[in-house]
C-alpha cells in the first residue's frame, strides 16, 4: 500500500468505509427549515403574531416527549449544534435528527390542531350520537388524539375506537353545522400516530447532563 493511501485511510477512511467530518455528517441531516414556519429562532425582532405562536409553542413542547421537547429547546431555540446535543444525551447525531424532525412534525399538527371550548363540543356530539361510548370516544379522541390511548382509557380494543371514530366523522360530514369540527376530527384522523412516543431502551438510562 503506498504512503498516499496509507494516509487517506488515517485522514478519512477506516476499513474501507469513509469517516466523515462531524460538521459534514450534521450538514446532511439538517433540519435547519424544520421549524422555519414559526419565524421565531432569530435574533432578529420578530413581530406580534410571531411572539404569539412561539407561546403557543412553548405550551405545545409539554405535550411532546420530553427527550424531543429538550432537543427542541437547545436546537431551535438556544442554536446548539445537533452534535453537541448529541454528546449531551449519549445519542447519535442523526439520532437527534430524527427526533428534532419528529418533533417538527408533531408541532405543526398541534398548531393545526383547532381548539375548541369542550362543552360546546360535547354538546353538538350528544345532539346526533345517540351511543354514549360514541361521544366519549370522539372527546377522548380530542383530548388525546391517539386511538391507543383512548382504547386504554375505555377499556376497549384500538380496533373499535378506530372503527367508530371513522364512522362517526362521516356521520359528522352529512351535516353542515358540524363543519368546522368535522374538519377538526379528519386532521386527527389523518394524523393518529404522529404523538405516538417512538421506544428506544438506550433512552430509558438515567440521564447525567444537567441543562441550565
Amino acid at each position: 500500500m503506498t504512503n498516499e493511501h496509507q494516509e487517506g485511510d488515517v485522514k478519512g477512511y477506516w476499513s474501507g468505509h469513509k469517516v466523515l467530518d462531524p460538521t459534514e455528517l450534521e450538514s446532511r441531516f439538517a433540519v435547519e427549515d424544520g421549524l422555519a414556519f414559526l419565524d421565531v429562532t432569530g435574533n432578529e425582532e420578530i413581530s406580534d403574531e410571531s411572539l404569539e405562536k412561539l407561546e403557543r409553542v412553548k405550551k405545545i413542547l409539554d405535550h411532546l416527549p420530553p427527550r424531543e421537547a429538550d432537543f427542541v429547546e437547545l436546537y431551535f431555540f438556544r442554536h446548539l449544534k445537533q452534535t453537541d446535543i448529541a454528546a449531551i444525551f449519549r445519542v447519535s447525531q442523526p439520532t437527534v435528527c430524527y427526533r428534532l424532525q419528529r418533533a417538527a412534525a408533531r408541532i405543526r399538527f398541534l398548531l393545526d390542531l383547532p381548539e375548541f371550548d369542550e362543552g360546546e363540543l360535547l354538546e353538538a356530539l350528544e345532539g346526533f350520537l345517540s351511543d354514549p361510548l360514541d361521544v366519549q370516544i370522539m372527546m377522548l379522541m380530542y383530548e388525546t388524539t391517539c386511538q391507543s390511548e383512548v382504547a386504554k382509557r375505555l377499556g376497549v380494543s384500538q380496533g373499535l375506537v378506530r372503527h367508530r371514530f371513522i364512522r362517526s366523522i362521516d356521520r359528522m360530514g352529512q351535516l353542515e353545522d358540524m363543519d368546522k369540527f368535522t374538519s377538526m376530527f379528519q386532521l386527527i384522523s389523518e394524523n393518529l400516530n404522529i404523538l405516538r412516543e417512538v421506544q428506544r431502551p438506550s433512552w430509558g438510562q438515567q440521564v447525567t447532563h444537567a441543562i441550565e
